[in-house]
């Protein structure tokens, strides 16, 4: 834990925390119908209907909650969830001393109903592990494995239906795991604090390589054709060879990366902690002749999205609450889509041309990039 409140307290800002977690969200989609998915900082997890018009602040938008017994209460979720067929993936950091994460798997559909318990007839279920939860967890393509990482330096494999439901396999790192897994082809890929980025079997948890940076790495690795893209607190973006670990070119940056890069069909798109977004091509190339710069560190993972104003845009979240609309080709600021007035940590979720944003206000926002900022609705989490 020393790690931990080492990183805390240091530039640039007192980020993590054992607190109310960052009001992250997910988005699942069954046709015409999108739910958002929010770990609220009030301790629960809420399925609210995307669809809604309307600053709605009432049950109307609510499709289900979960609430656990106080003395089981959730803890605080910060990196996001998983969203599978049938369940949604949440994890926590656990209890008041963020010692020991959780990970929950909650029936999605709406007929999940408002109990405040696990349903095992709906195949619900929870785990505990030894050390807090700060990334998302990420499934198997087949969606019978979920993988989260801890900080107790562990990645675990556990499976999610049958007779067992224990950890498959769990693999040992030499630091804290806050690093959100990417899966693609059977292998787990994401980073740890000991400065490794890792490659495993997802079927045994066998080491396929590691790669060595020069600081931790917490972000989300993007997996693009052959490559592993991932960003360390060296201040230094990899482009790694997904099979080898080799490396294929790095990038450095102005500080820190912290959110994870995002691609938008030609350009590979990555945040610093000094405000700094740079694009790249597929080479390691700026993209762009000048970076976009915000007003604060981005420790949200942006959005491109497709569906918007005829071209691909990025919206892109400051700490200071800032949302900027920022053009993919060429990097210039379009709009300041709104001022949110409250700290955005949590990476956003997209769908078609709406963007969700959970903040450290307690609201879920959703906003139409179309109608350049207009609100589409906002939710407050608070009973």
């Amino acid at each position: 834990m020393a790690l931990v409140l080492v990183l805390a307290g240091c530039r640039p800002g007192n980020l993590i925390s054992w607190g109310s977690g960052w009001s992250a969200t997910a988005v699942g989609s069954s046709g015409d119908d999108v739910t958002v998915y929010v770990g609220t900082r009030q301790g629960e997890v809420i399925a609210l209907d995307a669809n809604k018009n309307g600053r709605l602040t009432s049950t109307e938008q609510l499709l289900w909650r979960f609430s656990p017994p106080e003395d089981q209460g959730l803890g605080g979720v910060f990196g996001g969830m998983a969203v599978g067929e049938r369940y949604v993936y949440v994890a926590d950091k656990g209890n008041s001393d963020g010692e020991q994460g959780r990970l929950y798997a909650l029936f999605r559909d709406r007929d999940r109903g408002h109990s405040s318990n696990l349903r095992l007839d709906l195949g619900e279920w929870v785990k505990q592990l030894e050390g807090a939860i700060v990334g998302a967890p990420a499934l198997s393509e087949s969606e019978d494995l979920v993988f989260v990482g801890s900080d107790d330096g562990n990645m675990y494999a556990f499976a999610t239906t049958g007779d067992d439901l224990g950890a498959r396999w769990q693999f040992k790192t030499d630091g804290q795991v806050w690093s959100t897994p990417a899966v693609r082809d059977g292998t787990v890929y994401f980073g740890s604090m000991d400065r490794h980025v890792y490659a495993l079997s997802a079927e045994t948890g066998k080491m396929l390589w590691r790669y060595e940076t020069g600081g931790a790495v917490v972000s989300t690795p993007l997996l693009l054709d052959d490559l592993v893209i991932v960003g360390s607190f060296d201040k230094m973006l990899y482009g790694l060879n997904a099979a080898t670990g080799q490396v294929v070119w790095s990038f450095e940056g102005d500080d820190w990366f912290w959110a994870g890069a995002v691609f938008d069909g030609e350009r590979i798109i990555a945040g610093s902690m000094e405000g700094t977004v740079y694009a790249l091509d597929r080479g390691g190339r700026p993209a762009w002749s000048t970076p976009f710069k915000t007003d604060s560190p981005i420790v949200a993972t942006p959005a491109v999205v497709e569906e918007a104003l005829e071209r691909k845009v990025l919206v892109v979240a400051a700490d200071s609450g800032k949302l900027h609309l920022v053009g993919t080709r060429t990097g210039e600021g379009m709009a300041v889509l709104m001022d949110l007035d409250s700290r955005v940590k949590a990476p956003l979720s997209v769908d078609g041309a709406a963007v969700f944003v959970g903040a450290d206000d307690s609201t879920v926002r959703g906003i139409n990039v179309t109608r350049w900022g207009a609100w589409a609705w906002e939710f407050s989490t608070k009973k």
